[in-house]
């Protein structure tokens, strides 16, 4: 997802700025348009905290914490249904703290549309996912009726 390089300059500055590849983080971040501001975590992260860590494969993922453990976190895109459990707190290189959304700076701390975003997305889990399975089925039965419409017209 991101060279190796942001890692030095996590240790180095402390913080960097990244563009970011991918879709998962939709629909509040977007690849091609935003620019996500990170820096090296202070502490333990909190549920709702955005955070880049490393997987061991080496791939860089900046994704939500859903779930804080003792000894780990669980972790999940915005645009994911997936969880991916196990993430180590040395697996953590950093937290976003805001982002560029074109040429305007949103700080996650103060940005009340921020703060109600992160509130419905993490609360809503349940029926976002009824949401999507329903949109999958409605998707699957157009392309069937299409088909057969298309044999109908022949």
């Amino acid at each position: 997802m991101i060279d190796s390089s942001i890692e030095q300059v996590l240790i180095n500055k402390g913080f960097i700025f990244t563009e970011f590849r991918g879709t998962s983080m939709n629909p509040l971040l977007i690849s091609g348009r935003d620019k996500v501001y990170i820096e090296k975590p202070k502490s333990r992260l909190k549920k709702g905290d955005i955070a880049l860590y490393n997987r061991s494969d080496g791939s860089y993922i900046l994704h939500r914490v859903f779930k804080v453990l003792p000894s780990s976190y669980v972790f999940w895109g915005d645009n994911h249904f997936v969880l991916e459990y196990g993430v180590k707190d040395g697996h953590v290189l950093g937290v976003a703290k805001g982002y560029y959304k074109g040429e305007k700076y949103i700080d996650f701390s103060k940005s009340k549309k921020y703060g109600l975003y992160k509130f419905f997305w993490c609360s809503s889990v349940g029926l976002r996912k009824f949401l999507h399975f329903f949109r999958r089925i409605w998707w699957k039965l157009k392309k069937l009726f299409s088909r057969k419409n298309k044999k109908i017209e022949k």
